[in-house]
């Protein structure tokens, strides 16, 4: 557990930090926390976390990996793309088909992209496997919904054996300022799998982290929001809309 404690931790000191918001970690997260759960049976519920940084890079322990030992997988994503048009120029030089639209109908809009990439790394931190080109799309509405697209043309946990993540999800966070803002009812809630705990915040914040996943022809899709309460079937909505262009 050292390695996604540690990243619950990075992920608290970015959070604090007040920079520009890129939710492409929080996938990457999730899957790590999903083979935890199954390794160890603590949880109910598939953990994530919301990271904000201008540019990300992770790295998450799975296992084995073909005839080595894969350590880690390290992702980079950066925002600069203003413009939806630069978006799809960008498209250009993935060398994959990548699928997403500039306004769903529910009103959320383009807003920026990126592009970045992500590779498996042995136990030393050695490069291994093939290198995935990825790309992050946001959107946001006049509520000041936010919803961010995720796209990898290619997955080095499936190149591993695991399984992609797929369909909705749903979880709770409860962010603290420390352990003496934990109660009894929190522990209980945590115990039971219905919220994850973490520490670091200045005060008590509650977030709700929905994520839709998907796979299409070897590229790999998944919907992020935050605090934006859609739900599955809006979310499916949204992702048929992406899979329709």
């Amino acid at each position: 557990m050292k390695e996604f404690d540690r990243l619950m931790k990075q992920a608290l000191e970015e959070k604090v930090r007040d920079v520009e918001p890129s939710e492409h970690l929080l996938v990457k997260i999730r899957m790590e926390a999903d083979e935890r759960r199954k390794e160890t049976g603590f949880m109910k519920m598939n953990m994530k976390k919301m990271v904000t940084a201008a540019a990300v890079i992770c790295a998450l322990s799975v296992t084995c990996y073909a005839a080595g030992q894969l350590g880690s997988v390290v992702s980079s994503s950066t925002p600069d793309i203003k413009t939806f048009a630069k978006l799809e120029k960008a498209e250009q030089k993935l060398g994959f088909d990548a699928k997403f639209v500039e306004t769903f109908e529910n009103g959320m809009t383009f807003q920026y992209g990126g592009t970045g990439e992500t590779q498996g790394q042995d136990e030393d931190g050695n490069p291994m496997g093939e290198t995935y080109k990825t790309m992050t799309v946001s959107y946001a509405d006049e509520k000041g919904n936010k919803v961010t697209l995720m796209i990898d043309g290619g997955s080095p946990y499936v190149d591993a054996g695991k399984e992609a993540a797929e369909g909705y999800s749903r979880d709770t966070f409860l962010f603290l300022p420390n352990e003496d803002a934990l109660t009894e009812e929190y522990k209980a809630m945590e115990a039971a799998g219905e919220i994850f705990i973490s520490y670091g915040t200045q005060d008590v914040e509650w977030n709700e982290m929905e994520n839709y996943s998907w796979e299409d022809n070897g590229v790999y899709y998944a919907l992020v929001a935050s605090d934006c309460g859609f739900g599955e079937e809006a979310m499916a909505q949204m992702a048929a809309e992406i899979m329709a262009e």
